[in-house]
């Protein structure tokens, strides 16, 4: 989520403003296709090009995992992954299509550095357990399972009761199709709120839109790229304050986030907190010395 950060280099180069654009029309294909040809001439340009390049890649992962194209999937997941290692919840999709191919010990993997990179992550920590009950380690599962509840009590659902009545009853298939659900109901949920809140930041309803992103941290708080959304809706909101918290909480989850780091900055500048704000500004640089806020302003 790059609305601040992305317009600093709007107009340098054709291909990225195309990429942009069909971005937020939902074309992923297209876009890889034009992020895919922004040259490393302009570092500021290519590094926006290489995050929204990986932001396409993992949409298009996640359309394709929606429509059961799992290996179309993988591939998407594999490539975003690749341009963002440090982002937890494509690890732990990628460990979903791996875990709906049956190919279980590569899922576990997976979903483990999902965890090492977010400890808290409930979602990776759920599939995890799933992934343990396909495999026959049903102790081992059940313990990931009721660990994930403990860290997101919202996933203490009808869908989860519903799996562990039919585990008492020994119906362990049918449990595991229950926390299966519980799984894709939060992310329709997610996604839904989420894409709606860019829609409406979008149009400039700033207020609406971070309405619709904490309606999205509500169903889970794991995801950082949550709390730069929200940040970015009050920062056009003036809400320095409420900014900078959403934007320390993505860090929290993140450290190397680096567009949140940069949103960071603009909201300590607005807020008049200019020590604050250089060394934000120093983090930055060395988490991400290419970032545009780092050049000096064009003389053109």
């Amino acid at each position: 989520m790059t609305f601040f950060n992305r317009e600093l280099v709007l107009g340098r180069n054709p291909h990225y403003d195309k990429g942009v654009r069909l971005l937020d029309q939902g074309l992923y294909q297209e876009a890889i296709a034009e992020f895919e040809q922004v040259g490393s001439s302009d570092p500021a340009v290519y590094r926006l090009a290489r995050f929204h390049l990986g932001q396409a890649y993992a949409e298009l992962g996640q359309r394709y995992l929606l429509s059961g194209l799992l290996e179309r999937a993988e591939g998407a997941f594999r490539r975003a992954i690749e341009i963002h290692p440090r982002f937890a919840d494509l690890y732990c999709n990628l460990g979903i299509v791996l875990r709906q191919q049956e190919r279980y010990p590569e899922a576990e993997q997976v979903l483990l550095k999902a965890l090492e990179v977010n400890p808290r992550f409930a979602y990776a920590k759920l599939q995890l357990g799933i992934c343990y009950l396909q495999q026959g380690e049903a102790e081992k599962g059940w313990q990931a399972v009721q660990e994930a509840v403990a860290l997101e009590p919202r996933l203490h659902s009808t869908a989860y009761q519903k799996a562990q009545n039919l585990r008492e009853s020994g119906n362990l298939q049918e449990a595991i199709a229950a926390l299966e659900q519980l799984r894709i109901t939060e992310v329709e949920d997610i996604q839904f709120h989420t894409r709606l809140g860019d829609d409406l930041y979008r149009r400039g309803m700033y207020t609406k839109a971070a309405e619709e992103y904490r309606k999205a941290l509500h169903v889970n708080g794991a995801y950082p790229d949550l709390y730069n959304r929200l940040g970015v809706a009050l920062l056009a909101q003036s809400d320095y304050s409420g900014a900078e918290e959403a934007f320390r909480r993505a860090l929290q989850i993140n450290p190397r986030y680096a567009e949140a780091q940069a949103n960071l900055v603009l909201a300590l500048r607005g807020a008049g907190k200019n020590a604050e704000a250089q060394q934000a500004m120093e983090r930055l640089a060395e988490i991400a010395p290419d970032n545009p806020l780092l050049q000096p302003p064009s003389s053109g």
